[in-house]
């Protein structure tokens, strides 16, 4: 038999953390993840469950202690509880909260594991409902130690609990054949339940299809459209399912692309959490910019997270996770767990040496060679801040690849004799210009973006075409030429706005006409690849020039203009 996998170090302090100081939602959150690990398969080593199983004891007896945080400890305790440590404060919880239906259900479900499903033995549910005993029981015990012939239910008439009951143990892939009707499967009636009158029933019908993988897409019942239109909990449920298991691309990503704007954070939230389990090209042009806009912090958590955990499949998703470590502290954690068992764990852990907070977690090889790497004198430095805008309402641009292809064929320079760093913001406002050259100070602004004679277009707080004219943008730019030596236009109809710039900086590139995305993606690759050789600003010009030109796109390379 194969051994379990072992939860690591860092996800257990990190639990363990959460549960000793975190507030009723950090709490909560954790214990979540504890009954998501453990039904995934991952088990604690037997100090640690020690430690957590004593500390979820404790939350369960403290008086006020939240109705939330009580029914998911002992969620938890039906994954990780043992009689001889959690039956008399499990006991003491059900006794306190006598008459709160989902604590009774989770009690039940929790002792059901620990006494090998023989609730009826146990005294204090000697009064409870036989039929919502044994659908509680199903939820953590083996439906073989249950009798079950007495389960069926009518969905039109039962008890709205009863029916929660029942989604939970389908969700939980504990579910009987035709549970709810002899002649209706279980898909069927989880669809039919997506339209129940009842915002709690319509959470879990959802939740169901998430956790059981025997379901899917084709049996959710809720009407996704409009998203705005349902409840805030079922749009944090609805938000993670389509991320997580819609097939079809082009409709996950086009509600994904709405996500970060949906008003109530709960959504957000559930969209984030979908994504730990989600990445695909393209994707980053809308996480990086969501994650730039987003206020609120446990989904600024989960998103900081997601580009950890896919730092290996987007070189972007690394520079943004330490660019993130570094400048915001409470995303740290996340950053590390999410990071685990990439290369981009030991870079945070370097990080974390330099400010003094932690040991190093590494070979001394890499610690040798990154200080090696840094310390290499090099002959010049540029720094390229590239502002990319792609407005809800124009024409889809493939923004994120350029970025990302432009990046790796840097990383990829042998001997390079120049170091050139690459700042992107993304979804770029008119209102965030100023403070973006500000902070990054660049010798070179790349726009990345549409743009007509004369004209740029950035984006409005609703992620709306706002056109910027070419004097302003001249204007800007000479506000900046103490340290602006560059400026490339890399947008349709932009060879105007190129002309105004010109008179502040050495060299502009523009375009006048409309140019393809593969042609803008190959321009900017040899461009600032050509910098990085030692090339001057006119040579690599040239060469990214007969970059396009050596992919058969000749009439695109001669739209690109230098002034």
């Amino acid at each position: 038999m194969a051994l379990s996998p072992v939860v690591s170090n860092q996800q257990t302090a990190f639990i363990r953390f959460e549960l000793d100081h975190g507030d009723a939602r950090r709490r909560k959150k954790a214990l979540q993840e504890v009954s998501r690990l453990y039904r995934g398969g991952f088990r604690f080593n037997a100090e640690s469950l020690n430690a957590v199983e004593t500390t979820i004891d404790g939350l369960l007896v403290q008086s006020n202690q939240d109705p939330k945080v009580v029914r998911w400890s002992l969620n938890a305790l039906a994954q990780v509880g043992r009689r001889t440590f959690s039956d008399n404060p499990i006991k003491l919880a059900l006794k306190h909260y006598e008459g709160d239906p989902e604590i009774t259900a989770a009690g039940i479900a929790a002792l059901a594991s620990m006494y090998a499903g023989k609730v009826e033995e146990i005294d204090i549910f000697k009064n409870c409902d036989p039929s919502l005993r044994t659908l509680a029981a199903l939820q953590n015990t083996n439906p073989k130690l249950l009798d079950l012939s007495g389960i069926r239910i009518d969905i039109d008439k039962a008890d709205k609990e009863v029916l929660k009951l029942a989604l939970i143990t389908v969700g939980l892939n504990r579910d009987i054949d035709n549970l709810f009707h002899p002649k209706h499967n279980n898909g069927q009636i989880i669809k039919a339940l997506g339209g129940y009158q009842d915002n709690i029933v319509m959470q879990y019908s959802v939740w169901a299809i998430i956790e059981n993988h025997k379901l899917g897409i084709s049996d959710l019942g809720v009407k996704t459209h409009p998203i705005d239109a349902l409840a805030p909990n079922v749009q944090s449920k609805v938000m993670q399912l389509v991320a997580m298991r819609e097939k079809d691309h082009d409709k996950r990503h086009s509600i994904i692309l709405d996500g970060p704007y949906l008003p109530h954070p709960d959504a957000r939230e559930g969209l984030a959490k979908g994504l730990l389990a989600v990445y695909y090209d393209g994707l980053e042009g809308i996480t990086l910019d969501w994650s730039k806009q987003e206020s609120v912090v446990y989904v600024r958590k989960l998103l900081a997270q997601h580009f950890a955990r896919f730092s290996n499949a987007c070189v972007l998703y690394e520079e943004e996770a330490l660019k993130l470590f570094e400048s915001d502290p409470m995303l740290r954690e996340h950053l590390l767990l999410g990071a685990e068992g990439k290369p981009l764990y030991r870079k945070l852990k370097l990080q974390d040496l330099r400010h003094g907070t932690f040991d190093l977690f590494g070979g001394e090889d890499e610690f040798v060679s990154i200080l090696r790497q840094q310390s290499k004198p090099e002959d010049r430095a540029l720094k390229v801040l590239i502002l990319s805008a792609a407005p809800k309402d124009a024409n889809p641009l493939r923004l994120d690849e350029e970025a990302r292809d432009l990046k790796e064929k840097l990383r990829a320079v042998e001997n390079r004799k120049v170091v050139v760093t690459v700042a992107n913001e993304w979804a770029v406002r008119i209102d965030q210009i100023q403070d973006a050259l500000f902070n990054e100070k660049p010798q070179i602004l790349h726009f990345s973006g549409h743009g007509e004679t004369g004209v740029l277009y950035f984006e409005d707080r609703l992620g709306n075409a706002a056109p910027v004219d070419a004097n302003a943008i001249a204007d800007l730019v000479s506000l900046h030429s103490d340290s602006i030596e560059c400026v490339v236009l890399s947008a349709c109809y932009s060879e105007d706005v190129a002309k105004a710039v010109k008179a502040h900086v050495k060299c502009v590139i523009g375009c006048d006409g409309s140019i393809n995305d593969d042609a803008a993606i190959a321009f900017s690759r040899a461009f600032y690849r050509a910098l990085a050789n030692g090339q001057e600003y006119e040579k690599a010009f040239r060469f990214a020039h007969n970059e396009i030109a050596l992919q058969r796109m000749r009439d695109e390379a001669d739209k690109y203009k230098f002034l």
